[in-house]
């Protein structure tokens, strides 16, 4: 097949050296411009430049407007490296995600059977199957062949429910070494059970000899964001990466520019195939393996710890010491930040959540393809004016299905009119997130209407939750998943019920009962109790949008229920220490992978020529850690604004190296997804959803 234009396929074979010179080494590697005219391709270096400043969005533009502590804030650099931004998950039993082994478990012997002494004493369930059944399927263990029978339960007007737990029983009687499965033969359905055949597939299953249906490890991860890292994990391991089939779980979306640990999760995968499939992945490793019945979702978690370095801080200690004591004190506004909204001022993700909303997706689909810099942007630029055919052809080497407009353009090349179908195949948490970001952007604003109108303080009209919840429900109604064998569906999928609230009165305000912590905010959806206070605010905001309080949706993909967000949040576990250092690019904190190797920790420079603050904190799921630090500082945490502080030591002698890595990373901002991965090792690289000036 060629390798120019689209001909009959939308693969396009790879050109000259290596996986990546078809799309590196192409002739017109970048040569189109583009709406802002921001950046362009230098062919001589193969780097973007840029000409003038890219606009992006700003905290005014989110609704980010108010603080609720008093004081001057000092200067600090958030972000300056991706290293400073260390994150690590919290499950729901309280485990702080940390990699300390790398190593794969033992198989188990496949002779071995695990009972506990319950079921030694109890080993056939009589409630569920009589008696002389149980014989039978007994007797199938003890045969040795070579004809293996089948032992059929007539389950035929039976519910899902009554069939499943027939599996169970047997499960939990007769472990792996029978097979059961659920038939139809003519009009009638049947529970059948087989005896286990080693090296003989039975119903498309093969023996799991592991303890938990789910191999469950940590991805420990640098400058990559979670669904980037899961497409990558999916693809190395070759498995389905259907976007309905939820093959991997995981409980959080983490940042991209930072290093983070989190679990991951995957049914039925062997940890010695995750082990080996993850070794050649740059700024991914993986460990930790534990195995377990349930499948990671989203907000299965309790929270996230951060490590935080902030460089070029050049307040006193004492009034470092005050802002960080009125931060653990008086906690922050619980906005959601930038991150939430994506870097593009042009199309931000809440744009695309509102022509979901409303059910156009044709508008959704071409903004979340609208032409823009980076690897893809050939592509998104014959897609906008040759159609989806044209732009197959020019979808980098490997980004092809691993990311959302990939996937997109791909289904489109086959049905350039089926929308619906074309967004189907985006993962389930990416269109979450586009339109959890609408419902974001209408809460911040909500709430600093709040602060504005009636204070720090519950007021008449307030929401508080009656429930010690702590995380918000996902907004997006579960699809349903797809089919497994019916003896391992399982509860996880139920939705999760939305808090109780309590309208507050005067009688309650006037009780001293409640402070501003318990308060509450609606994200808006149909399933909600708004505040009456806020109220009119929020159909006005609405309205505008040409939505309503309902937030219903034909497509049930994208009706929300909504769900509740405390306005103020206090951040738990508060500890901050200031440091000295004379080298800018000088790593200041240690990573998870850093400890395991052995690395030894940053020595204090007591002569140093710049200061820098090393905040932790334990912060409960879905808040902002930007947030808190903005709270802290009282600056704006945009990009733009941060880039501006990160020239501090251009008069050192050290600027010569940072402008050469600098360079570095503008061709990274190029390369990502597996692209030039290699070059994101380099501590200079700066991602394209934090565009930093030249240092």
């Amino acid at each position: 097949m060629s390798s120019r234009g689209f001909q009959g396929s939308y693969y396009r074979k790879p050109r000259g050296r290596g996986p990546y010179r078809g799309f590196r080494g192409s002739r017109r590697p970048y040569g189109r411009s583009f709406a802002d005219n921001s950046r362009s391709y230098d062919t001589n270096t193969r780097s973007w430049k840029r000409d003038t400043p890219a606009k992006v969005l700003t905290e005014k533009d989110i609704g980010v407007t108010e603080y609720i502590s008093k004081h001057e804030g000092f200067n600090g650099i958030i972000k300056s490296r991706f290293s400073d931004f260390q994150v690590s998950e919290i499950n729901e039993k309280g485990e702080i995600a940390k990699l300390t082994d790398t190593s794969v478990p033992e198989p188990p012997d496949d002779g071995q059977v695990v009972e506990d002494e319950d079921l030694l004493l109890n080993k056939y369930n009589l409630e569920i199957l009589p008696m002389e059944t149980w014989d039978k399927i007994n007797d199938l263990t003890l045969s040795n062949g070579p004809v293996f029978e089948t032992v059929k339960v007539d389950v035929t007007g039976k519910s899902k429910e009554e069939r499943t737990k027939i599996h169970d029983a047997v499960k939990k009687a007769f472990g792996d070494s029978i097979v059961g499965s659920t038939v139809t033969e003519d009009d009638k359905k049947y529970c059948t059970f087989e005896k286990y055949r080693k090296g003989v597939r039975i119903d498309n299953r093969v023996k799991w000899l592991w303890p938990g249906e789910y191999v469950q490890f940590i991805v420990y991860k640098e400058n990559c964001d979670t669904m980037e890292a899961a497409s990558r994990i999916i693809k190395s391991l070759r498995l389905n990466s259907s976007a309905k089939t939820g093959v991997i779980g995981y409980a959080g979306t983490k940042d991209r520019r930072a290093k983070t640990s989190q679990w991951f999760s995957l049914r039925k995968v062997d940890p010695r195939k995750v082990a080996a499939a993850c070794r050649s992945l740059q700024d991914i490793t993986v460990g930790n393996f534990t195995f377990s019945d349930v499948h990671l979702r989203l907000g299965m978690l309790k929270g996230n710890r951060f490590r935080i370095c902030l460089r070029n801080v050049t307040a006193s200690d004492e009034v470092i010491d005050k802002c960080c004591s009125l931060l653990r004190e008086n906690g922050f506004i619980n906005y959601y930040g930038l991150q939430r909204f994506g870097s593009r001022i042009s199309v931000p993700t809440w744009q695309i959540g509102l022509h979901l909303l409303k059910n156009n997706l044709e508008a959704a689909v071409n903004c979340i393809l609208k032409p823009r810099p980076g690897p893809l942007e050939e592509a998104l630029v014959q897609y906008e004016t040759w159609g989806a055919k044209a732009a197959a052809s020019k979808l980098p080497y490997r980004l092809d299905h691993a990311v959302a407009e990939g996937r997109l353009i791909a289904e489109l090349a086959h049905h350039p009119k089926d929308f619906a179908k074309a967004l189907d195949k985006v993962p389930r948490n990416t269109r979450l997130l586009y339109v959890h970001s609408y419902q974001s952007l209408i809460w911040n604003k909500v709430v600093s209407r709040r602060l504005q109108t009636l204070g720090p303080t519950p007021q008449v009209g307030d929401l508080v939750s009656e429930d010690s919840v702590e995380e918000e429900p996902l907004e997006i109604e579960d699809e349903a998943p797809e089919e497994e064998s019916e003896e391992k569906q399982t509860k996880q999928d139920a939705p999760k019920k939305l808090s109780k609230v309590k309208i507050l009165t005067q009688e309650d305000k006037d009780s001293g009962k409640y402070s501003i912590f318990d308060i509450v905010l609606p994200l808006p959806g149909h399933s909600v109790v708004y505040s009456p206070n806020m109220k009119d605010y929020y159909e006005e905001l609405l309205k505008a949008d040409g939505l309503d309080l309902e937030m219903k949706n034909s497509n049930k993909s994208y009706s929300v229920c909504g769900g509740y967000r405390n306005a103020v949040v206090r951040a738990k576990e508060v500890s901050w220490r200031s440091l000295r250092y004379s080298e800018p690019l000088e790593d200041l904190l240690l990573s998870d992978l850093d400890l395991l190797k052995g690395r030894p920790a940053p020595a204090h420079v007591h002569d140093g020529k710049y200061k820098a603050l090393l905040v932790d904190m334990t912060l409960p799921t879905s808040c902002y850690a930007t947030m808190a630090l903005r709270e802290l500082l009282r600056v704006d945490t945009s990009s733009e604004t941060q880039a501006q502080q990160n020239d501090y030591h251009k008069s050192d002698s050290v600027k010569k190296d940072a402008n050469d890595i600098s360079d570095v990373a503008d061709e990274s901002d190029v390369n990502e997804d597996g692209v030039g991965a290699e070059k994101r090792k380099r501590e200079g690289s700066d991602d394209e959803d934090v565009k930093k000036a030249k240092l």
